[in-house]
């Protein structure tokens, strides 16, 4: 590549491009910064793929478009043949959420899949793509960094982002029953100012949904935030309200999943715990802390994770060994990361 190299996005976000669409301000970073040139594609908001040759395409989680074999090797015979990388942003498995045919079709032509969970999951896509697949965590969207810093956080408040899916009162997802006991044993801590953000709950505690992007400012406006995460079985996986939460600078308390030992600790404000009962126990021990050392310990947690897991640093992690300009990630924790690749 003689030129700075051109990387092409195809999102799989329903509507045009912006600047919300997962990645695209950290490509425009890089891009600003003379390391690339980028171009985005968004197909199932009627974007038609570009007519030139990009040096690399980047492909993000394409469930939104019916996406067929023969259309990806036709477009990719009109593109060059240029070399694709896949992230796959979702959990997947078992009866109840099968591996979709438009998402093989990208994986079967790509380099490598890169997967936000290692361990099962990521056998599973090797078995059925035939493509190396490699981890990287999911990381937080820099457009949600850009906002100005949030409230001061309420005396005693905590607060849960996060939905409870159920029919007829049965719970749908893997790991949301531990969710909402989590959030019953919750409300039964004394001095806890409880709030807890998303659909299907119900009680004095509940508000409501929140808009994606408002998500940290209702997590900054609390002393401690507080989690459960779906699909706990799958080594190294977390939805991005894990370092969303982690960059708000808030002591959080969440659920333990295998795999997650890189992270920090709880002496830098991260409390992964077994079981709900367990977390609820945590929370009500924070609370009797002194609140000023909590904040200390949430604004280390917020420095580390704006420098280390972000959307930045994952694109450096999955696109550098393709584009010589892009330097690699922070060795801490991105070099430890590849443990989980096996």
């Amino acid at each position: 590549m003689t030129t700075t190299p051109l990387v092409l996005q195809i999102s799989n976000e329903p509507e045009p491009s912006g600047p919300r669409t997962r990645f695209a301000r950290a490509f425009e970073d890089l891009a600003d910064a003379g390391l690339l040139r980028y171009a985005c594609a968004v197909p199932a908001a009627g974007d038609q793929l570009p007519s030139s040759r990009p040096d690399l395409v980047f492909v993000q989680s394409p469930q939104s478009y019916p996406w067929t074999n023969r259309q990806v090797r036709k477009w990719l015979r009109t593109a060059g043949e240029p070399p694709v990388v896949v992230w796959e942003g979702d959990a997947w498995g078992g009866l109840t959420k099968p591996l979709r045919e438009r998402n093989l079709a990208w994986m079967r032509a790509a380099e490598e899949v890169f997967s936000v969970a290692a361990g099962g999951q990521a056998a599973m896509l090797r078995r059925v793509c035939g493509r190396p697949v490699r981890y990287v965590p999911h990381v937080a969207p820099l457009h949600l960094l850009a906002a100005p810093r949030g409230p001061e956080p309420a005396a005693g408040g905590v607060t849960l982002v996060g939905k409870r899916l159920t029919y007829l009162g049965i719970e749908l997802i893997p790991d949301d029953r531990e969710r909402a006991l989590f959030v019953t044993e919750l409300h039964k801590v004394a001095g806890a100012r409880l709030a807890v953000y998303g659909t299907g709950w119900r009680g004095p505690f509940a508000r409501g949904p929140v808009p994606f992007p408002e998500q940290l400012t209702v997590m900054e406006g609390a002393l401690i935030s507080a989690g459960w995460d779906r699909y706990r079985k799958l080594t190294g996986y977390f939805s991005d309200r894990l370092p969303i939460a982690m960059c708000a600078g808030r002591v959080h308390v969440t659920s333990r999943q295998p795999g997650l030992g890189w992270l920090p600790g709880p002496d830098r404000g991260l409390h992964l715990m077994d079981t709900p009962r367990a977390a609820a126990g945590r929370v009500r021990e924070l609370l009797r802390r002194d609140p000023e050392e909590l904040l200390v310990q949430g604004r280390w947690m917020s420095e580390w994770a704006r420098a280390r897991l972000t959307e930045r640093q994952a694109l450096l992690h999955m696109l550098s060994p393709y584009i010589p300009l892009l330097p690699a990630p922070p060795t801490d924790p991105w070099a430890g990361l590849a443990a989980l690749d096996c």
